[in-house]
């Protein structure tokens, strides 16, 4: 802080501050509940009050009921037939689902429900019928006649409506409260939509409820029947269109045939085409059948040239006649191989059965001719029929071109009749599936769970709000210490001294009966608390600089009426009772009361005269106190004395060092900081200054101004003394080890008061 680091001189201030500054964090804690413990009957007070008005604000709040219906949408159903494009709709995909809900809370369904329920005669929903309230004729503009309304132009342009146009305003406003009780949402994960409905009415709200369900799945309904309807009507129109195009169509195809003689054949093709396709069938016939005899006329022209491996050809070996004579040359040769052994080559059976052997060959090669003979023939007769037909073709090809313009045109007509047939025959199976769904009807929603009576309502939910309401009277309860303690000014405890200010409370000096004299109050009670106090500050101050000896103290403080003249006086004859020599010097020259208290004459010359003259001693300018061993010097009586030319004076300077050597402890009254400079000046001049604050009452931030002048004059500021202490208050509020030390409960019995 900014006085802590100002103190440059005085260690044992800096070991305070720093020290506050440290623990801080340690006892915000404490501190924060220690204010809560000193401010609970606040707290309770604003608790119950908060509790108890927000109790009956709670009780006199009118019910509100919510009941819930379920639909399920997109079911899947067996289908008759398919009519997708009039029918269908996948309500299974979540936008499908969203839009179904934006349906049941959309305003058409809502006036459907309204008209239907007649909900226009509840209060609820038409607040026409609302009695008014005490307070609504009391308006300044109630008292006033309509004449005098309008002269002063308070009458306003007064609309015009007709019973319907009342009407719609009417259903409009009960339209916009319908909704705003009702609430639709798709149910996460599921192709279910839940709706509420809160009434006031707990029978209503079931009954709004279950009938909005209902009246959404007519409505799908009636909307299929109407599209079916529509569907079936305009499929009807479509057919009647589509049936005479075909009949056009197919009446221009056959027009056409006759005019060109386009004949119709087997496969609705031209009869020229459909003969060119035969021919073509049979001149590939005939080219393979040629190939085929050429191929096998050649191969036995080969062999015979050959003569080898004859008997082997594919003619040959099919041939009856071949394979007999074949058979008979080989049981003959079979017979030349035996008798060749036995009887020898030239034995005439030998030679009878070799020339039967050459017969048979020959015969065999004679047949073989034969048969060459006869596959050229076949050749011959294949190649004439192959020309015959690529006759034929050359001749249907000639009569084809001459047609080909007619049949492109035809076969065009043909596709756009095919083409119309097509779609008449799609037409009318559709219409036979639309027709046959009427009355089938389904509706892609369900009804899955109904609406049920509430029992409980739903507003207001009493536990929950009570709770809150607790909560809330907490939080203002709170609010309200926090604010007291924000707002309050003063200083009350050590610890908030040490953490504000930065340097140490050296004392606190406890209040007294108002009625006591606390300058008499110490020579009565000598073990009082408040000479006990007294007793701890000058233990204090002898300890504040352990280099020296304090003997001269300044006291002062922020501004007036803070106790510090009755301090000085207190001190004073506390340290005279326990046996040291004090002189009390009051300095406070604008307002002096050092003299009236111990009843010393006003007019008694005093300090100021002591400074202005030339050779006197200070012996003849003090008073002894009647009641004690105290000596007094006061104001003086010298006029027009400007009081810092005095305190900065070397005369002054001097009487301070003469006085301590003559007395124990000189005690100095000095004018508030904040009010002169007087003790500005003077501080430089003593051991140690004393700073006095009311207790709870100085603001402080005026004690911090003040110290902080003090401050920059001297260092040599021992500490705080809180004055006018409240003991018992004060006990409550310390949370320190001052709180344990000052606490006056438990050590009143060591006070003698």
């Amino acid at each position: 802080m900014e006085i802590a680091m100002s103190q440059t001189n005085n260690p044992s201030a800096l070991n305070y501050s720093d020290a506050s500054l440290q623990d801080e964090e340690n006892i915000s804690l404490s501190h924060i509940l220690h204010i809560f413990w000193l401010r609970r009957h606040l707290f309770i007070a604003v608790f119950v009050f908060v509790v108890i008005s927000g109790g009956i604000i709670l009780f006199q709040l009118t019910p509100k009921f919510t009941t819930e219906t379920k639909i399920l949408v997109g079911t899947d159903k067996a289908k008759v037939v398919d009519v997708e494009a009039v029918l269908s709709g996948n309500l299974s995909t979540d936008s499908a689902v969203k839009s179904e809900t934006e349906v049941l809370t959309s305003k058409g369904l809502a006036k459907k429900i309204i008209t239907k329920l007649n909900l226009l005669r509840l209060e609820e929903f038409n607040p026409e019928l609302k009695e008014k309230g005490f307070f609504a004729d009391l308006g300044p503009s109630n008292w006033l006649s309509d004449d005098l309304k309008e002269s002063l132009g308070l009458a306003g342009d007064k609309e015009i409506l007709t019973k319907e146009e009342q009407q719609e305003r009417l259903v409009a406003s009960a339209t916009n409260i319908y909704l705003g009780k009702l609430k639709a949402a798709p149910v996460r994960g599921s192709q279910v939509i839940s709706i509420t409905f809160e009434s006031t009415d707990p029978k209503l709200a079931a009954q709004i409820a279950n009938t909005h369900a209902e009246s959404y799945i007519i409505g799908q309904l009636e909307a299929k029947f109407e599209a079916t309807q529509k569907a079936t009507s305009w499929l009807n129109e479509q057919l009647a269109g589509l049936r005479a195009k075909v009949e056009s169509s197919e009446k221009a195809v056959e027009m056409y045939r006759n005019q060109y003689g386009l004949s119709k054949g087997k496969d609705e093709s031209g009869l020229v085409g459909e003969q060119l396709s035969e021919i073509n069938s049979q001149l590939i016939i005939a080219k393979a059948e040629k190939a085929e005899k050429a191929a096998r006329l050649a191969q036995v022209n080969q062999l015979l040239r050959s003569g080898t491996d004859i008997e082997t050809a594919s003619e040959v070996l099919s041939s009856t006649l071949i394979q007999s004579l074949r058979e008979q040359e080989a049981e003959l040769a079979r017979k030349v191989s035996e008798m060749s052994v036995e009887l020898g080559a030239k034995h005439p059976k030998l030679i009878r059965i070799n020339a039967e052997i050459l017969d048979l060959r020959g015969k065999i090669k004679s047949e073989i001719t034969k048969i060459a003979a006869g596959l050229k023939n076949e050749l011959t007769i294949a190649s004439t029929r192959e020309a015959s037909l690529q006759s034929s073709l050359s001749a249907s090809e000639s009569k084809s071109g001459a047609h080909r313009k007619e049949e492109v045109q035809l076969r065009a007509l043909e596709r756009e009749a095919n083409a119309n047939r097509v779609l008449f025959e799609t037409f009318l199976n559709r219409f036979k599936e639309t027709s046959s769904t009427q009355g089938m009807e389904e509706a892609d929603a369900r009804v899955i769970s109904a609406a049920e009576v509430p029992v409980t309502p739903s507003f207001p939910k009493k536990n929950m709000m009570l709770m809150l309401i607790a909560v809330l009277a907490s939080i203002i309860g709170t609010a309200v210490i926090f604010i007291i303690e924000m707002l309050h000014p003063g200083l009350r405890t050590p610890e908030e001294i040490e953490r504000f200010l930065g340097i140490p409370a050296i004392a606190l000096l406890p209040t007294i009966d108002k009625k006591t004299d606390p300058i008499a109050y110490v020579l009565e009670k000598p073990h009082s608390s408040l000479s006990e106090s007294l007793s701890s500050l000058r233990v204090s101050l002898m300890l504040s600089d352990p280099d020296k000896a304090v003997k001269s103290i300044m006291v002062t403080s922020s501004i007036p009426s803070e106790g510090k003249s009755t301090l000085v006086l207190c001190l004073g004859r506390s340290a005279a009772i326990s046996g040291q020599k004090v002189i009390v010097i009051d300095a406070d020259f604008r307002r002096p009361t050092i003299e009236k208290k111990l009843n010393v004459s006003e007019k008694s010359k005093g300090l100021t005269d002591l400074i202005m003259s030339h050779d006197g001693k200070y012996t003849d300018f003090i008073f002894k106190d009647e009641q004690s061993e105290l000596y007094l010097m006061p104001k003086g009586q010298a006029d027009y004395v400007n009081p810092v030319d005095i305190f900065s004076s070397h005369k002054m300077e001097l009487l301070l060092q003469e006085l301590k050597e003559r007395f124990d402890l000189i005690v100095i009254d000095t004018p508030p900081v904040m009010a002169v400079t007087d003790a500005r000046v003077l501080a430089s001049l003593v051991d140690k200054c004393i700073y006095v604050v009311a207790w709870d009452k100085t603001p402080r931030q005026v004690v911090k101004a003040g110290l902080e002048q003090l401050l920059k004059a001297s260092p040599n500021v021992a500490g705080i003394v809180l004055q006018q202490v409240n003991l018992k208050e004060y006990s409550s509020y310390s949370y320190g080890e001052s709180g344990y030390y000052y606490n006056y409960s438990k050590y009143g019995q060591y006070y003698t008061n």
